[in-house]
């Protein structure tokens, strides 16, 4: 039986790997700091594998295990905040990626990316993880409120106000 257990955990370790990796790296934009949390995630899981009922699936089971680490690794560095999201060389804002554009027009481009990733990080800590998690990650509501342990009304309802307060910060965007 252990050995029963070991070929499908690697399986699953092998299927996931790299998705948990993506998730945990648009976190902590560090990646010893991502291979150390990934690491972490995966030997939680074996641990807690015969644990596992079943009632999700198993991305959201890990990406949980996944975020309980984030946050271990975030309190442990004694950040007040529970996510660090800003990193401006990492966050890509695709539709502000232009090879074609001036150095101008790349300049630009790149005040304001730093303006939308400072609107993230000035985020409330809930609204700034759905936020993530959904727009950045690809995460469905669902899938969210699972991870999270909240009703899909209360993720809907925090990206709701994460989106507002984006608009209320990037207000003066058009000055760039």
């Amino acid at each position: 039986m252990k050995v029963k257990v070991q070929n499908n955990f690697e399986e699953i370790i092998i299927k996931h790997q790299q998705k948990i990796y993506k998730f945990i790296f648009s976190f902590v934009k560090n990646e010893n700091d991502t291979d150390e949390i990934a690491q972490q995630t995966f030997f939680n899981a074996f641990k807690g594998y015969k644990k596992f009922r079943g009632e999700s699936s198993v991305d959201t089971w890990l990406i949980k295990i996944a975020i309980n680490n984030i946050r271990t690794h975030f309190r442990k560095k004694k950040f007040f905040s529970i996510f660090k999201v800003l990193d401006n060389e990492e966050i890509e804002i695709k539709d502000l990626k232009d090879d074609s554009k001036s150095a101008e027009e790349v300049v630009k481009n790149k005040m304001i990316s730093n303006k939308i990733n400072k609107a993230i990080e000035d985020l409330p800590a809930r609204q700034k993880e759905v936020f993530v998690m959904k727009h950045i990650d690809g995460l469905s509501i669902s899938e969210i409120a699972d991870i999270l342990e909240i009703a899909e009304g209360s993720v809907k309802a925090s990206i709701f106000k994460a989106i507002n307060n984006l608009r209320k910060l990037l207000g003066g965007i058009d000055e760039l």
